[in-house]
């Protein structure tokens, strides 16, 4: 969206100093007004740091490094919620970064998919170059209500997925694997066997996000390869805060389980097979629930919201690193940590 898209209205900043809630929050950005009301629920960092600039300028509180100094993909963002400028009497000179550049000049305008209309049919009929595509599904892109998938409303039901999902779905499959199990094998090695699975999913989280969700620059050119990528993971890097494509779809997941199953099959015996599988189940219910978290939740606990940090900067600034969701530990053991710490 252009600015000069927007039939432009103007604004005296006392009018903006009254939009200073929740119900209506309205911030100044060198000289443009921009209305985050539906917007500061689902911000990276939480809405308690938009709520206390309600009403202000926000000019220098985005380059403010002590703070969080803001990606260009942040005033992307910022710039979908456009509702006018500052009049003409209450304008202020605008200070330019040291590079002489305003942020919002910085931002490439490339015709790509419009969130505001079914996606797939979108991504079906297109002809991304994969450099192009890869790009721009990871610049991300914000909507106040989740994203539409197809135009078949039957179709959009299965590609939505409430995070309370989750635990419904798997929490039985993994309780009959513990009792199927205890037919083949001792408590003790049950317990051995779940416990293995159990921390055995943090490895299998960073692989699958890694190789499987991450082969990115390695798919092959073409759309069907595109939609595919998109349909597992690019769509979450294109729409990360969007509520109902943050935890897997049940048809997903047990499609990979089934591989996964496969695999761990040709390597335990009966018993063990079940404890290791219904391990990883709970790994991954509480990897899901978390990742959930990450994006929408809030707490006071300072490592929890450093791994909120942690994670939302592979979204908004480096998705190439910080693969790791539910702790960064093997990040560190495989080296791919963000190269700045600091977000």
């Amino acid at each position: 969206m252009q600015l000069d898209d927007v039939k432009q209205r103007e604004y005296s900043r006392e009018e903006v100093a009254k939009h200073d809630n929740a119900s209506s929050l309205w911030v100044v950005r060198g000289n443009q007004v921009f209305d985050l009301t539906t917007f500061h629920t689902d911000h990276p960092g939480g809405s308690e740091i938009i709520m206390q600039f309600g009403g202000q300028d926000i000019t220098d509180v985005l380059r403010d490094s002590d703070m969080h100094a803001h990606s260009i993909e942040a005033y992307r963002v910022l710039k979908d919620f456009y509702i006018g400028e500052i009049a003409a009497g209450d304008r202020r000179p605008l200070t330019k970064p040291l590079d002489g550049k305003d942020e919002m000049e910085c931002i490439e305008e490339v015709e790509f998919l419009d969130i505001h209309k079914p996606l797939m049919a979108q991504m079906w009929w297109s002809s991304f170059s994969n450099d192009l595509y890869i790009r721009e599904v990871h610049r991300p892109r914000h909507l106040p209500r989740p994203a539409v998938f197809f135009g078949n409303a039957f179709l959009e039901k299965f590609t939505r997925t409430p995070w309370w999902v989750i635990p419904i779905y798997w929490t039985p499959i993994m309780l009959g694997l513990l009792y199927l199990g205890a037919e083949y094998e001792s408590a003790q090695v049950m317990a051995i066997g779940f416990v293995f699975g159990l921390l055995s999913w943090t490895l299998m989280e960073y692989s699958i996000h890694r190789f499987v969700f991450h082969y990115d620059e390695n798919i092959p050119e073409g759309t069907i390869y595109q939609c595919a990528h998109f349909l597992l993971h690019g769509v979450h890097h294109f729409m990360p805060m969007d509520p109902m494509r943050l935890v897997m779809p049940p048809a997903l997941s047990t499609f990979l389980a089934l591989h996964i199953l496969a695999i761990l099959s040709c390597v335990f015996s009966m018993g063990m097979l079940h404890a290791v599988c219904a391990g990883l189940i709970v790994g991954y219910v509480l990897y899901d629930e978390c990742h959930y978290w990450l994006h929408h939740g809030t707490s006071q606990n300072l490592y929890l919201n450093q791994l909120k940090s942690y994670h939302l900067r592979h979204h908004y600034k480096d998705f190439k690193a910080g693969f790791g969701i539910t702790s960064d530990f093997w990040d560190k053991v495989f080296g791919t940590q963000f190269v700045n710490a600091e977000y």
